[in-house]
């Protein structure tokens, strides 16, 4: 793991545990994770502001039904950290996970950042540990 990701799990587990327990979340722990992000990568940061702008409105104007705004505000802060393939493969293991929760707890409304959070890690283990494997195979 690079060190520059504790930046973004830690906050995403303080979030994971807020939203798990109080259904919303204190968005200002991204603040810090989502700048250091816009410093080391190379962003579209205005791209990405815009589309978070637009999912905001959106998701006001249907009254937060399917997304809380604290959800968009993680999504946002991983398309700062996170490539566009990464970004997908990340949506798509938080959703099979949020899926799986959903069956299993049988309830009206559950949290989404603790799958986000949790599909994350995985994402970035996986990645580091294919690096890692990759260049243990191929050393001569």
């Amino acid at each position: 793991m690079h060190y520059l990701e504790v930046f973004i799990i830690m906050p995403l587990l303080i979030l994971a545990k807020q939203d798990w327990q109080m259904k919303l979340i204190d968005s200002r722990w991204l603040a810090c994770p989502t700048f250091i992000a816009c410093l080391q990568h190379n962003l579209p940061w205005l791209t990405i502001f815009v589309a978070y702008v637009v999912a905001l409105i959106i998701n006001r104007h249907l009254q937060e039904r399917f997304l809380g705004n604290g959800d968009l505000d993680v999504l946002a802060a991983g398309a700062c950290w996170l490539t566009g393939t990464d970004w997908l493969l990340w949506l798509t293991l938080a959703c099979l996970l949020q899926l799986f929760l959903a069956n299993c707890c049988k309830s009206k409304q559950l949290p989404f950042v603790p799958a986000l959070t949790v599909s994350f890690v995985w994402g970035i283990v996986g990645q580091n540990s294919l690096a890692l494997l990759q260049s243990m195979l191929c050393q001569p």
